[in-house]
This record gives C-alpha cells, structure tokens and sequence, in this order.
C-alpha cells in the first residue's frame, strides 16, 4: 500500500524529519528556552478564577477570558509585595504582571506572578478596605457639633446637577440664612484635590461660615473614586469647621461621610437638616422655651434658697439673736445646775443615813442592847432544853439513891430499891414493893 507518495516526497519528509527530530526532554528543554529569552516579564489582565491556597504557603489560580485560560502561580515569598493590603479572591478583574515559566517535567505553562493590580469596581473596594482599617480610630474620633440654625452655610459642589438646585431650593424657603457656594470637579481626576482646597479656603477665608455641606447625587462606584481618597480624608479631619457629606444616594456610604462630622443621605436631606420646616422650628422654639422656664426656675429656687441662707446667718450676728441664745444657754447652766445640785444632795442624804444606821450598829448602847437579847434567847433556849422543863407540865424524873442515876424504863429497878423523885416544886424518896413492865412480866 503506498502511503509517502513518490519518491521524491519521501526523500523530502525524510530530510526534515532528519532536521526537526527531537527527544522528548530536548523539546521540552528547547521550548523552555524560547519562551525564558523570547518572552520577557508581561502585564496580563484577566478575571481571577480557581483560586486555591497550598499548605506550603503558595498561591494558586487561574486568569480566564472568555475560552482562553493560563494558570498562575504567586510564591509564599512574594504574597505580600504582589498582594499588598488586598485579598484576591474569585471573580476580581486583575492587571498581573510576570514572567512565563515551562516546567519540562510536567509540560506545564505557569505565569509566575510578581505583581497583581485591581481593575474596576474591585480596586475602589479594596483602597476603601485599606482605608477603612488604616485610619479606623479617625473615623471613630468625636464629632463636632453643628449648629441649630446656621447663618452662612458653605456650599461645595458642582454648578451642573441636580445636587445644587436640590439644596438651593430647600434653603431658598428657609428662615434667611446665606449659602457661600464654592463650586468644585465631583467626579475625574483632580476631583479631591479641588474638594480639599475648598475646605481649606472656606476655613481660612471665610470664619463667618458656621458648616460646610459636601454634596453631589448619585453615581457609579467609579463616579464616586474622589470620595474615597486617602488625601480627602485627611484633609477633612483637619477642618474647624463642621462637615456634613451628602454624597449619592441613601444606600452610598462613602469614605467622605464616615470622616465627616454628619452623614447626610442626599442633598435634599442635607439641606432640611440645616433649614428645617416652620413646624420644627415652632418645635424647636418650644423645646427652647421649655428649657428657659426650667432653668429659671432652677435659678430662683437656688437663689431663694441662698437668700434665706444669708438672711439666718444676718439673724444670728444680730444682737438680739445673741442675746437670746446667751438666756437660752443660761437657762439650760441653770436647770442643769439645779438638776446635778439636787442629784448631790439625794446622793448626800444617801450617805448621812447609810452613815447613821452603821453608827447605830456599832454604838456601844447597840452593841450591848443585842447582847442583852441574844443572852435572853439563849437562856430561853437553855431552859427550853432543860431536862427539868417537862416537870413543870406534870411530869417526875426518876434517879436511883443515892446513886443518882437517872432511871429510863422499869427493867433497871429491883424490888426494895431506893428512888428520888423529883417534881418542879421538890422530890421525895421512895422504896421500890414491886415492879411491873408493860409486856406482863413482874418481880417481887
């Protein structure tokens, strides 16, 4: 089967096969060198996609536009100087420059990435990021306070838009104040640095305005870069005058309005803020009226309370006064003096009766009076004991004779036994016949 055609094509194909022959590490290593010297470091821009972090620290996703895909390398080395204050995330468009690198082993293409810039809506959000976290206690500072009804308000903001007329038309019906309007670029380059310079002109130049209102109406996030500017923040906090920003519209905070002094949501908003309607200036009035009555009063009642003060200290340096406390002092020594008088004598009488019942008892005529009685009582109490007392009530005591011995029951006296009987007038002696006990027995 013939395949090569003639003989002339077959010698052709076989010289350039001889020529462009090459082994599978010497084409990689060839393709390696064209694209190290061929391709210098590049800016690629493209959408952020399979984002992906390594455990070793590395960085990897892809940029895709439409079908067309390379993938992209940031080493842990490099994080910080390709990423700066930012996150990348999925779906962010970037401006990533670096260089393309072959890995022959693999036979992979990698951009390694030096550098990574936000395109769009994504590099504002990630400068307000940055700026928020920066200067986040200057946000938080404490806000200057804006006066109730201003005379001079100053006005910065565009003469072409509706900004301008919205807030004209709401001072214009207001109780008379004056708008210093100090038109300025809201939007393109250059827009902050007019902003800041009119802030600093109205601070320097003109001292009878009392706040500076900052307004524009609503655009894209891009129309809206100036407000977002490190360079106007700073600029803003460095203001003696109040600043209210109405930037946008309601759902558009802006870096401008965290800075300012008071948020607005528009202009329109703004301007009823610093020319409110008759009615609330009514309230206002009232509220005023109600703060007067009572700080009035608070001031009478302290001065009538001072007053009577100063009119009892008079009193008491009065002669008067003095005297009638030196009578009320003297009254009081007086009944005192009665009262400690009186309690010395009851305690005296005390002590001179204590005094005479010890005198008493130790008196001589006392002594013996109680000697006297206390032998009386014992010679009665003597007799009391006496043996011989019961005599006098009928009774005998019996003694043996001559022996004397008093005799207590019938079994110690024997028949012809002599006995002396005693009586309480005398005794007489006897002679035992018989003897008889009370149990029935009898000696003759």
């Amino acid at each position: 089967m013939e395949l090569l055609g003639s003989r002339e094509e077959r010698e052709i194909l076989s010289f350039g096969i001889q020529h462009l022959r090459f082994t599978v590490k010497e084409f990689t290593q060839k393709i390696k060198e064209i694209l190290d010297s061929g391709l210098p470091y590049v800016w690629i821009e493209g959408e952020v996609a399979n984002l992906s972090h390594s455990q070793n620290g590395n960085l990897y996703f892809s940029l895709v536009e439409e079908e067309a895909t390379i993938k992209a390398l940031i080493f842990k080395t490099d994080k910080r100087s390709a990423l700066g204050d930012f996150e990348l995330k999925n779906g962010q468009k970037v401006l990533a420059y670096g260089k393309v690198n072959f890995y022959p082993r693999s036979g992979e293409v990698h951009f390694i990435v030096k550098k990574v810039e936000l395109l769009g809506i994504g590099r504002l959000i990630a400068k307000k990021e940055a700026l928020l976290k920066k200067y986040r206690d200057l946000f938080a500072r404490e806000k200057k306070p804006i006066s109730t009804f201003p005379r001079v308000v100053g006005l910065i903001t565009s003469l072409f838009g509706a900004a301008i007329e919205d807030f004209l038309k709401v001072a214009r019906e207001s109780y008379g104040a004056r708008v210093l309007v100090y038109p300025v670029k809201i939007q393109g380059d250059g827009a902050e640095k007019e902003i800041l310079q009119a802030v600093k002109d109205i601070n320097e130049h003109f001292p009878e305005v009392e706040v500076i209102v900052i307004t524009r109406g609503g655009g894209s996030f891009e129309d809206l870069a100036p407000f977002y500017s490190e360079e106007l923040i700073l600029g803003l906090s460095k203001s003696y005058i109040p600043i209210i920003s109405a930037v946008g519209h309601e759902i558009d905070v802006t870096l401008c309005d965290l800075i300012a002094d008071k948020r607005c949501s528009t202009p329109t908003s703004a301007a009823k803020e610093l020319f409110p309607e008759k009615d609330r200036i009514l309230q206002h009035l009232n509220l005023l009226k109600q703060k007067l009555k009572k700080s009035v009063d608070v001031h009478l009642t302290a001065y009538e309370r001072e007053l009577a003060k100063k009119k009892l200290e008079l009193i008491k340096r009065s002669p008067g006064y003095y005297l009638q406390k030196l009578e009320t002092n003297l009254q009081t020594l007086k009944y005192n003096l009665r009262l400690t008088l009186r309690e010395r004598l009851n305690s005296l009488e005390k002590k001179v009766e204590e005094l005479k019942g010890r005198l008493w008892l130790n008196s001589p005529e006392t002594k013996l009076e109680f000697l006297e009685e206390r032998v009386s009582n014992l010679r009665q109490l003597l007799l009391s004991l006496s043996p011989l007392k019961p005599l006098e009530r009928g009774y005998a005591l019996v003694k043996s004779y001559p022996e004397g011995k008093v005799v207590r029951n019938a079994k110690e006296v024997s028949p012809e036994d002599r006995l002396e009987v005693l009586f309480a007038d005398g005794k007489i002696i006897v002679q035992v016949l018989k003897v008889q006990t009370n149990s029935g027995g009898s000696n003759e």
